[in-house]
């Protein structure tokens, strides 16, 4: 199956996916947090993600693929977020203009901020309103060389609002359709529904992507088993806690032990640290994006350091916090 990277808004971004795909691989296709409208347009600093705002020269910046560079043939797949058709046509021809063949819609984000824009999860209850959009997608894939996919909750308030729009998913022309199996109320927590979840995979006629709480090779296998017919896992906390995910699933890299994990995750910092100190400036604007890195890693790290990181209130202090944690992967 293929691996996709789920977006993550302050963690995945343009220079993250660069040096992960560089670092780990594994992944087949990386997506961009999504593009949203802000004051009428498209969110520049958005659109400076998906350009490749990773400190690479004019030379070094793939302008075909309209991102950073990534290797072993991964993508990056920008996304959008949008509650009306007008809103979806300014942010999907924003992203055509960048040469971009490949759009996914964003119906599933549950964020309340999101939501009580009608946005995300809050547009699954708007039957009339994402019928009108996938008719857009369709004049779009008529005209130009571009797919469309769909990532969606089962519902914001329950499973029937899914179910609902099926058929309308079903007539559409999307590449694929990624489901998460909860509802958005629910946010990230509560139990995953599998049996709605059984049931849109026996109804659903496109290629169908699992996504949620995945954080091992073993659950990846696992959905293989259940689900044989489906496409491919899209896995976002999961690989920021473990980056190496991907890879041993995909047995792309060899990933022998916790410390060639944490020696990697090291290598993966030091690229991200030195572009943060080119591209910021001050100690509490460099910490503010470095630390993000960490977040997620705790079970990949000793306790210790990790506290000792996530603590760290100036560039001194946060630069010994790594470093120990390097003396620790060294002394193995």
């Amino acid at each position: 199956m293929q691996v996709l990277f789920a977006p993550l808004q302050g963690y995945t971004t343009g220079i993250y996916r660069k040096v992960h795909a560089e670092i780990f691989g594994g992944v087949d296709a990386y997506y961009a947090p999504f593009l949203r409208i802000e004051n009428g347009r498209p969110r520049e600093k958005d659109l400076r993600d998906i350009d490749g705002d990773c400190n690479l020269s004019a030379g070094e910046q793939d302008s075909a693929a309209g991102d950073c560079n990534l290797n072993a043939g991964a993508k990056t797949v920008p996304q959008i977020i949008a509650n009306s058709v007008n809103e979806f046509k300014v942010l999907a021809d924003a992203i055509l203009q960048k040469g971009f063949t490949e759009i996914d819609f964003n119906m599933g984000c549950p964020f309340p901020m999101q939501v009580s824009r009608h946005r995300g999860a809050g547009l699954l209850s708007d039957v009339q309103t994402v019928k009108a959009i996938m008719d857009e997608i369709e004049k779009f894939t008529a005209k130009d060389s571009i797919k469309f996919s769909v990532k969606m909750r089962l519902g914001q308030n329950t499973p029937d609002e899914a179910f609902a729009l099926l058929p309308i998913l079903n007539d559409a022309p999307l590449a694929h359709i990624t489901l998460h199996p909860r509802l958005g109320k629910q946010q990230y927590k509560g139990a995953i529904d599998f049996t709605a979840f059984k049931r849109f995979y026996e109804e659903c006629r496109h290629p169908l992507v699992y996504n949620g709480d995945i954080t091992s090779v073993s659950q990846i296998r696992k959905m293989e088993s259940n689900y044989p017919k489906l496409a491919g896992i899209m896995i976002g906390r999961g690989l920021l806690a473990r980056p190496s995910l991907a890879a041993e699933y995909k047995a792309a890299a060899d990933v022998a032990s916790e410390k060639d994990l944490l020696g990697k995750i090291l290598e993966m910092h030091g690229r991200l640290y030195e572009h943060a100190r080119s591209t910021y400036q001050g100690d509490s604007q460099i910490l503010s994006h470095i630390k993000n890195f960490w977040e997620y890693l705790e079970p990949s790290i000793p306790k210790k350091s990790f506290k000792k990181i996530k603590k760290a209130g100036n560039l001194g202090e946060y630069d010994a916090a790594v470093q120990s944690l390097d003396m620790e992967q060294a002394d193995g």
